[in-house]
């Protein structure tokens, strides 16, 4: 049984990536969190794939990344990159008023929204745009340097092999 699980351990060490050189596991994680936030929704782990093969990347890291736009984080990341982005384009966003539940379905109500929703649009698709590059390039610099500083640390700890 302890073989087993030592195997089995090793495997998801390797799977993770904790033996790449920290620059490549930084870029994963970058990858995976600048996708996730990006505006291109319903593509996200399409592209995360794509790239990930493309560069040669691990799968497993850049997908984890996507994952940190959830509906948990959602609430907090949409209004933010709407605001980011109104700011950036100026674009006016119209007030909205909320139609009752059964007029949802008639097309008038969509006609009468659609000035809303682009402006909410462009506004949430420049601000999504601008937060996923902010938040790759962050997310690489600190996790680089964190995964430097604990390897360090770790091989201090451990001594000289010999």
């Amino acid at each position: 049984m302890t073989r087993l699980l030592d195997r089995v351990r090793a495997r998801f060490v390797e799977v993770m990536g904790v033996h790449e050189r920290p620059e490549r596991l930084a870029a994963a994680w970058a990858l995976g969190v600048g996708i996730g936030l990006s505006p291109l929704l319903g593509l996200h782990t399409i592209l995360a794939l794509a790239l990930a093969v493309g560069l040669r990347l691990n799968k497993v890291d850049v997908l984890l990344g996507t994952l940190v736009v959830n509906p948990w984080t959602l609430t907090a990341y949409f209004p933010a990159a709407v605001i980011i982005g109104r700011r950036l384009t100026g674009v006016p966003i119209p007030h909205l008023a909320v139609p009752r539940p059964e007029a949802i379905l008639h097309l008038a109500v969509w006609r009468d929204s659609a000035p809303w929703m682009r402006s909410v649009l462009l506004a949430w698709g420049v601000g999504a745009a601008v937060l996923s590059l902010a938040a790759s390039a962050a997310t690489y610099l600190l996790l680089r340097r964190l995964i430097q500083a604990h390897r360090a640390r770790h091989q201090k700890a451990a001594g000289p092999r010999g």
